[in-house]
């Protein structure tokens, strides 16, 4: 279980690295109302600077043509293209939906039979580019000898993502949260107290539209003395 945990984690420190670690590009406003993006390639001081835009073209200004540089992120850029291949369309920062998959118990509930988790609410919302917040609220049950046992709860906490094609991001969560223990057999069913737990995932989300995308994650969850491996497949709506 430890190994497990200290492998998510520095997997998801790895992500939050790699998505700050953005390259830029130069993008230059114009006096006459125009903006080009590219990398300047020579700059003279005073007089005039030399810009190479994606698809290799070199176009020269004058120093007296240019109301100002700044830089951006290449995958802020990307984002908005990735989206929907216009940067006048707003981009769709969100989602929320729903996930199911197989959750395998391991640790010292690893004697537990494959079940089943269930994510009721899957939800991701990024405040920049690459950084946001993720909340879920999830079940999960193991049947064995005509017993049920699970654990449920909500958690929430920190998401990153970045976008590794025109419609698929790449995501990091590291969530905490609250647990508890559910067992039922012949028809009477316990719940224990509430327990601290916490989730590491990583995952794909495929943007298949403007207001639909699919998920696909793997996480390790841990509540109390549980914890469980689990893959999940599900759609969710894109949020403004």
């Amino acid at each position: 279980m430890k190994k497990i945990t200290l492998l998510l984690s520095v997997l998801l420190l790895s992500f939050v690295i790699y998505a700050q670690q953005n390259n830029m590009i130069d993008v230059v406003y114009l006096k006459n109302g125009s903006i080009l993006r590219g990398i300047i390639i020579e700059q003279v001081p005073n007089e005039l600077i030399k810009l190479q835009t994606a698809d290799g073209n070199i176009f020269v200004f004058q120093t007296s043509e240019i109301e100002k540089i700044v830089k951006e992120s290449v995958v802020k850029q990307s984002n908005r293209q990735f989206a929907f291949g216009d940067e006048g369309v707003q981009q769709r920062k969100g989602y929320i939906g729903l996930s199911i998959g197989p959750s395998i118990a391991v640790g010292d509930l690893s004697d537990l039979p494959v079940g089943a988790i269930l994510n009721l609410v899957d939800f991701g919302y990024l405040f920049t580019d690459n950084i946001g917040v993720a909340a879920k609220w999830f079940g999960t049950a193991h049947v064995e000898s005509g017993a049920t046992f699970g654990v449920g709860g909500v958690m929430g906490g920190l998401l990153t993502s970045t976008p590794i094609s025109s419609k698929i991001n790449f995501e990091g969560k590291a969530l905490i949260g609250m647990g508890v223990f559910t067992a039922s057999y012949d028809g009477v069913s316990e719940t224990s107290e509430a327990y601290f737990g916490y989730d590491l995932g990583l995952g794909l989300r495929f943007n298949t539209s403007e207001k639909v995308s699919l998920l696909l994650n793997a996480d390790y969850i841990g509540v109390s003395d549980y914890s469980s491996v689990n893959v999940t497949f599900g759609v969710a709506f894109r949020l403004k």
